[in-house]
């Protein structure tokens, strides 16, 4: 299965990869409602990423006690079942979705052609 991977090395902390996401997901330009959040800051003289975003692991689905959340070729959530009680947020180990009005939002990786990735102009993330 293919995931959603983040070469640190070639980041430089642009946020277009969320820009791009919020567009199309959400249809705003708002990085704070992307369903990737990559963060970085200089610690101890050197660059330190803390990134978040679904790597298909698949524990939300297990542990979602609705049954809202689904993982095929990649993570769907049913609105109508999710219920906002956080349980895929507390469970993921990459704390990657968000909760937003009482709904879950998890990154589908746009159905396996992730925008993100097709936009980062530094190729730092990759689909594979």
């Amino acid at each position: 299965m293919k995931r959603l991977k983040l070469e640190k090395e070639k980041c430089l902390g642009c946020k277009l990869c969320a820009v791009v996401c919020s567009a199309y997901k959400e249809g705003a330009y708002r990085p704070s409602a992307a369903r990737l959040d990559i963060q970085s800051h200089y610690e101890n003289g050197g660059l330190v990423y803390d990134d978040r975003f679904c790597i298909l692991c698949g524990i939300c689905a297990k542990n979602c006690p609705e049954g809202a959340i689904v993982q095929e070729e990649y993570i769907t959530v049913d609105h109508s079942k999710c219920v906002g009680c956080g349980t895929c947020l507390e469970k993921c180990p990459k704390n990657a979705p968000k909760i937003r009005d009482k709904k879950s939002y998890i990154c589908d990786t746009c159905e396996g052609t992730p925008n993100c990735v097709r936009t980062c102009p530094q190729n730092a993330l990759v689909f594979a």
